[in-house]
Order: C-alpha cells, then structure tokens, then sequence
C-alpha cells in the first residue's frame, strides 16, 4: 500500500473531528479505490489498539501539561513521520486526565427533507432520516445516542462493543443492518441482517434481535413487544415510502410529523388504533391528508400543527 493512501487515510481519521468535515467527498474517497477502506480501517484499528492499551502508555511517559481539548490530529504528523509507537505516544499524550468525563466528540442533525451519512473510523455507516439526530458520546466512537430515524449498516468485527441509545433503549451492536426510530418516549428497532440485543431498565430480561423481527416500546401507550417484519421493509424511508405492520397511530403520527415539518399529533381515544399500508413520502406535504383519509379520521389544525381525531358525524 502507497505512502500517499495511508497519508490521506490520516488526513481522513483526523479530520473527522471537525465541525467542517465533508462526509460526501469522504464517502467518495472511500469508494474509489478498495485500498482507501483498507488502509482507513487499519488506522482505525491501531487507534483501538492504542486506546486499549491507553493507562500503560500514560504510566511510561513523563508528565505533561494537559491540552485545553483533546485532539486527534496526531494521526496525520505522527503516521506519515514514520510509525505506530510514535502514534502511540503523541495519543497518549494527547488524551485527557484519567478522571476527566469524556467530551461528545460531534452531534449531526438534518433538517425537514433532508438525510445525511456519517462514517465512522470502523467502518459503520449511518444514514440519518430527516429531522433526525445523532451524537457520538466518546472518543472511540463506541457510543452513539439517536432521536428520530437512523439506518444502520456495520460490519460484522468479533470483540465490538457498539451502543446505541435510543427512546430509553439501548441497542448493543456486533454486526449488523438495521433501523431506529426514537421518539421523546418510545422507540423502534428493525432488524434486516444479523442480530442484536436490547436492554432497558423496563425490560426484565435483554432482547435478542434477528434479522425480520422488531422491538417496539413506548411508555405513553404501555407497549412492550417484539414483532415479526420483513426485511426489505426496514428503513423504507430511504426509498421514498413509510410502510407499516399493525403499528400504533401514535408512532405513526410522530414518523409523519418528521417528514411533514410539523406538529402531528393523536386523541389519545385512537393513539393505539393500529395501522397497516404504505405512505409515499413526497415532500411531505400530503402524508397526513393521506393518512386521515385510510383510517376515516380528522385533522383538526391545531396552532401550528395538526391533530387526528375521530371523524365526526354529519
């Protein structure tokens, strides 16, 4: 592998950590020559190598004045100047006191009609739904917290230890693809490929998830259960339709509202009224017209929102 490749992969893992890092030309970078993963996941996998072993490189350094703010742009000076041991030491150098709480390293967000992919340095990849967000809570990117939609495809790594926190749920994560979907209550979890498990402090027992099953929870509605889905109907969002199962109109109406940029809410006499059928996205600007009129309901304008009710007799 050329010198260059393994220069621009630094470059990469370090620029991550700006605010001003463009995920579009890093995703094109990546998908241009099989060589670029290569040589992104091997820097990735040495900084995991490192940060393991973090507490004995400290122990053998002199002491030195703590940064302001941890940084990572060692990895382009120290890897192009010659070698993981350097690396090793600039990091250790460079990490924050042993007491000190972890920093949330970038928070990402989309607005109404918009999706984004993050990257992260193991090779997963997220796409964010709009009016979704997505926080990477610690320096090794180990832990993430959702709200909204996200789809997620990570590639299977004996030893990961990936958490997703989520509407009061958390996701443990070794290998899979699958979806989120939190609301301020209540959460989704699909499965289209692999497995994975769930736990909560609501939740007796952890979950285990295959690919075709989902978890749904939500406090308002007392719901607690997993349930059979089809794969190729996980994250149908990013192709242009929401498909629903016997879903609660609740969380359907929450779904919408993400998409319609606007307040969306349910007479909590039919919050459980279950749904099934496809909603084609658009612009957003039909789907609760669209979805009144399959279940026979109202849409009472309601400030700055909407609100389903029952429908009224003539």
């Amino acid at each position: 592998m050329s010198d260059t490749i393994i220069d621009e992969a630094a470059r990469w893992q370090a620029a991550q950590d700006s605010d001003a890092m463009d995920w579009d030309a890093f995703t094109l970078w990546l998908e241009a020559d099989p060589r670029h993963r290569a040589a992104f996941d091997s820097l990735a996998l040495l900084d995991d190598k490192v940060m393991a072993q973090r507490e004995q490189i400290v122990a053998l350094l002199p002491t030195a004045p703590e940064p302001a703010e941890p940084r990572r742009y060692w990895r382009a000076a120290s890897l192009a100047a010659g070698g993981a041991i350097a690396a090793a030491v600039a990091l250790a150098i460079a990490l924050p006191h042993p007491g000190a709480v972890p920093t949330k390293l970038a928070t990402y967000r989309t607005g109404a009609g918009e999706t984004r992919e993050v990257a992260l340095r193991d090779g997963s990849r997220i796409e964010l739904a709009p009016s979704s967000m997505m926080t990477i809570e610690n320096d090794r990117q180990s832990q993430l917290t959702v709200a909204g939609s996200a789809y997620f495809d990570v590639p299977h790594r004996p030893g990961r230890d990936l958490t997703i926190l989520a509407g009061g749920l958390t996701i443990h994560d070794v290998g899979t693809r699958f979806a989120v979907d939190a609301g301020v209550d209540s959460a989704r979890v699909a499965v289209a490929e692999g497995a994975l498990e769930i736990s909560s402090p609501r939740i007796a027992k952890t979950v285990k998830l295959v690919s075709g099953q989902n978890f749904l929870a939500s406090n308002s509605l007392g719901l607690m259960q997993r349930g059979a889905q089809r794969p190729e109907t996980v994250a149908s969002w990013r192709r242009g339709e929401l498909v629903y199962d016997g879903a609660p109109l609740a969380l359907v109406a929450g779904d919408v509202a993400r998409y319609a940029g606007k307040a969306v809410t349910v007479d909590p006499a039919i919050a459980n009224r279950r749904f099934s059928g496809v909603l084609t996205i658009g612009d957003g600007t039909g789907l609760v017209g669209t979805l009144a009129a399959i279940m026979a309901l109202d849409a009472r304008p309601m400030g700055n929102g909407v609100r389903l009710e029952p429908a009224r007799k003539p």
